[in-house]
């Protein structure tokens, strides 16, 4: 045990001297060898967390944040990079690029060190251009020949700011076009896809954009991933879908009677609530129904879990509204 402890010790004493360039001797023979040995285990760990800490803050990914790349082929080997980074942080390419061939994964044969590359950074939500020229490295008659129909080449390019291999691909061909025109629809692309974004996030309704104001949202997540009426796939649907994970706590959006508790092939486990005035709920795709027919329930009780029960495509509650006999939208559209 002591030669274990020694042995880390020093494995310790190096890792620390490496980081931090502080001498630490390890080796002590003294009566206070071992409050010696704990105080470096404490110090140890402190510049383990520290170190740590800090890699994480500096070196972490774009956390979901999007940049699209285009090469677009100027000839003779070289490319202009149209990058938009629709991020929040500084976008710079390392000096150091990979060419390769998608249907095999290999890297092409050449000499990747005679790669040149213009590199600028660039800017959170800006565009920019980084030039790469191969023609130095490869045989481009060669590439063009041997690239069979339906396969592609692609760079691997890595953003200097996150050391921990935030790479991207970026595909290209031979065929020699405008960077102007190029670098106009990708903005637009990303223009179109940050709506969307937008669209869709304020159609995450959340409590009280129910068709009744005094009603409780059903849920704990409040994302709505299928909506009333015509839907992207055109089809209609009489309800509304709340994505959330299995197990999540369904709750009763306002008192009510539980007139049927049942399996249904298409919707699973199904609660039907009679609010009184000629309006019912009915909750679907349940994982486990917590109330029995004729139950009298309150506003914000727990009447089931969250599932994927029926024919749901991940787990969600189906929630849909009936007023006076007719399905109708459970969302204000206000």
């Amino acid at each position: 045990m002591e030669k274990y402890n020694r042995k880390n010790l020093k494995n310790i004493q190096r890792i620390v001297q490496k980081k931090t360039g502080a001498s630490i001797d390890a080796g002590q023979s003294t009566g206070g060898a071992k409050s010696g040995q704990m105080l470096l285990l404490v110090c140890s760990l402190l510049c383990f967390m520290t170190l740590c800490a800090f890699a994480y803050a500096k070196f972490s990914d774009l956390n979901g944040d999007e940049a699209g790349f285009a090469a677009v082929y100027q000839g003779e080997g070289r490319f202009e990079i149209v990058i938009v980074n629709d991020s929040d942080k500084e976008l710079k390419l390392q000096n150091k690029v990979r060419v390769m061939q998608w249907s095999t994964g290999a890297e092409v044969e050449g000499d990747n060190e005679k790669i040149k590359m213009e590199i600028s950074a660039i800017a959170p939500h800006s565009q920019g251009i980084v030039v790469i020229d191969i023609s130095e490295g490869y045989d481009i008659d060669a590439m063009e020949e041997k690239l069979p129909e339906g396969d592609n080449y692609y760079f691997v390019l890595t953003n200097h700011n996150f050391a921990f291999g935030q790479d991207w691909l970026c595909f290209f061909d031979f065929e020699v076009e405008r960077t102007e025109e190029v670098a106009s629809h990708m903005l637009a692309a990303m223009e179109e896809r940050e709506e969307r974004k937008e669209l869709s996030e304020s159609r995450q309704y959340e409590t009280g954009s129910l068709i009744y104001q005094d009603w409780l949202w059903p849920t704990v997540s409040h994302n709505v991933s299928g909506f009333y009426g015509r839907r992207e796939n055109g089809t209609d649907s009489d309800h509304i879908n709340i994505a959330g994970t299995m197990g999540d706590e369904v709750y009763a959006v306002a008192d009510g009677v539980v007139t049927e508790t049942a399996f249904e092939s298409t919707y699973g486990n199904v609660i039907v609530v009679d609010l009184g005035n000629g309006i019912t709920i009915q909750y679907g795709h349940l994982q486990e129904i917590q109330v029995s027919e004729g139950e009298e329930i309150k506003q914000g009780q727990v009447i089931a879990t969250l599932g994927r029960s029926g024919m749901a495509t991940g787990a969600n509650l189906l929630f849909a509204v009936t007023a006076d006999g007719e399905k109708v939208n459970p969302l204000t559209t206000e």
